[in-house]
């Protein structure tokens, strides 16, 4: 192998920066591309769910002439379901929900989305 000279040396060294510093930039820029494209980067939404309204839908959806404890039994399985639905359909769609009642106003309302996510998760 040949010896260089320290001004050889230099460039070599000063090439080898640059290089590593366009790699640096370009999985940078790809990292925030791909962030951005899965909506992690915006801030999120503020959201509401009428839970009383929610219960009500579900109720109003169920076919005629079911029992009453078949009706019990199932709103029993909506509630233990309702806090992993919400918490996919927050995730799925980059928003906070809160409770209506808690929201003093200004929220958009999801009660019919949550409950339809919760339909197609059966």
């Amino acid at each position: 192998m040949a010896v260089q000279t320290p001004k050889a040396e230099i460039c070599t060294l000063a090439t080898q920066i640059a290089v590593a510093a366009a790699l640096l930039i370009l999985n940078l820029a790809l990292t925030l591309f791909v962030l951005d494209r899965h909506g992690h980067l915006r801030t999120p939404e503020i959201v509401s769910i009428n839970a009383p309204a929610l219960i009500r839908e579900f109720v109003a959806t169920q076919e005629v002439g079911v029992s009453d404890q078949e009706l019990q039994d199932r709103i029993r399985t909506l509630n233990q379901s309702l806090d992993g639905a919400i918490d996919a359909f927050a995730v799925e769609r980059n928003v906070i929900v809160v409770s209506s009642t808690a929201a003093l106003g200004g929220t958009r309302d999801v009660t019919a989305d949550v409950l339809a996510s919760l339909a197609g998760r059966r």
